[in-house]
């Protein structure tokens, strides 16, 4: 049975009201929803879950860093005072996670690829996973278990991963279960707590790529208990390609291979080989930071991609994102009721919260794309799957008018 509005409305009221003040905080003055006017495109876009369009206040942090390289700021420290710490405490507050315990990294996938590798995953640490999970982090486990590391790929029953199913598949060889918290293709969420508190117990990990639920639902990572999380920023924090946050729980930093060394990896760097320097070896003394960001920072991360973020996250944070989620819901909700009365099949279990849609249709990229190209109206079509995903700017006349350009039955 769906969820009615009321109860989405007071689960989705509960889980803000679980997050610190700083990433829930909402001003006097609320920005309105639908935000069409922060957005200049041009069609009817319901495609946010494959990169969100930039606002204006975001592009205008953009040119105003490109400004600021090319004239005002070009005497300025650059590699050691830019953007990194404000976006990084920012995103922080919007997870409810310290500073501390984010690196960050190019993309998601690296995050995740920095998590195996310094997990050490071998014939004797293996991964369980589900079908639901990013396409290429399922071949980063695949290309492992060539080289003999245990894995298990479970299947959806009823468009679910069944949290039993998890449970039953991890053995002692398994260090690690890795997961979408919201699944790119459906939409599935996994209960990423009651997720932790399986693994926990049995004596594994849990990473969670979060790309699609970090600014688009509520999201605690200490509550959860969750070890490794990591999110682009071109999806639902409604920045740019090229920079993402990799969580690491404190607790488990020590325990975390370090896979490879930048300048990012060491402080209190000294030198030994010109005049004046102080004695010591020829290679310098240093000592290795050990942080999320001193194991998985090497070098200079995208400034300009940060300075975007700072902007995004303030506009995430001003308007609320349990606030977003809830507005996004009727219009969710009319595809639901709607599609199935003409041969779409839900693949979305009606009880997520998340901002994807699914719904699978015979031949959908053949059938659909010339209807919805001709109409200016944008999802994600696969060869038998239409993928839905609306943001601040929609509204119900947005999902009318896909109504009105799909096939009535």
């Amino acid at each position: 049975m769906d969820l009615s509005r009321r109860a989405l409305m007071g689960s989705l009221g509960a889980a803000s009201a679980a997050l610190p003040l700083a990433a829930r905080a909402v001003p006097s003055m609320l920005a309105a929803l639908p935000d069409k006017s922060s957005y200049d495109f041009h069609g009817t876009y319901l495609n946010a879950a494959y990169a969100h369009p930039l606002g204006r206040i975001v592009r205008k942090a953009g040119n105003d860093f490109l400004m600021s390289r090319a004239d005002s700021d070009v005497t300025r420290a650059w590699p050691r005072d830019n953007p990194r710490n404000a976006a990084v405490a920012k995103f922080a507050a919007l997870i409810n996670a310290h500073p501390d315990d984010i690196a960050v990294v190019p993309s998601t996938m690296e995050g995740e690829n920095h998590v195996a590798a310094a997990l050490g995953l071998n014939e004797h640490a293996g991964v369980v996973t589900d079908v639901y999970h990013y396409d290429a982090s399922l071949i980063l486990y695949g290309e492992r278990q060539k080289s003999g590391m245990p894995l298990t790929v479970l299947t959806s029953k009823n468009n679910r991963i069944e949290l039993a199913d998890v449970e039953r598949a991890i053995t002692p060889r398994t260090k690690l279960v890795a997961v979408s918290h919201v699944g790119s293709d459906t939409g599935f969420q996994h209960d990423l707590k009651a997720l932790c508190d399986v693994a926990h117990r049995k004596g594994a990990y849990v990473y969670a790529d979060i790309v699609q639920s970090a600014g688009a639902i509520p999201l605690d990572v200490k509550a959860a208990g969750v070890d490794f999380a990591c999110s682009g920023a071109y999806k639902w924090l409604m920045a740019d390609f090229g920079v993402a946050f990799l969580y690491v729980r404190p607790d488990r930093v020590a325990e975390l291979k370090r896979t490879a060394v930048g300048w990012r990896s060491a402080t209190d760097t000294q030198s030994h080989a010109y005049p004046f320097d102080p004695p010591g070896p020829p290679v310098g003394s240093w000592k290795m930071r050990d942080t999320a960001a001193g194991k998985f920072e090497v070098s200079t991360p995208s400034w300009i991609g940060l300075s975007m973020l700072i902007a995004s996250i303030d506009y995430l944070s001003q308007i609320g994102v349990a606030r977003i989620a809830a507005h996004r819901a009727p219009l969710i909700a009319r595809l639901r009721e709607e599609l199935p009365k003409r041969g779409f099949a839900p693949m979305t279990p009606p009880e997520t919260q998340g901002p994807i849609v699914t719904f699978a249709y015979l031949d959908a990229q053949k059938k659909l794309e010339p209807l919805l190209k001709a109409a200016n109206i944008k999802v994600t079509l696969g060869s038998n799957r239409m993928r839905v995903s609306p943001s601040v700017y929609n509204d119900m006349g947005d999902i009318e008018k896909l109504l009105q350009a799909l096939p009535k039955a």
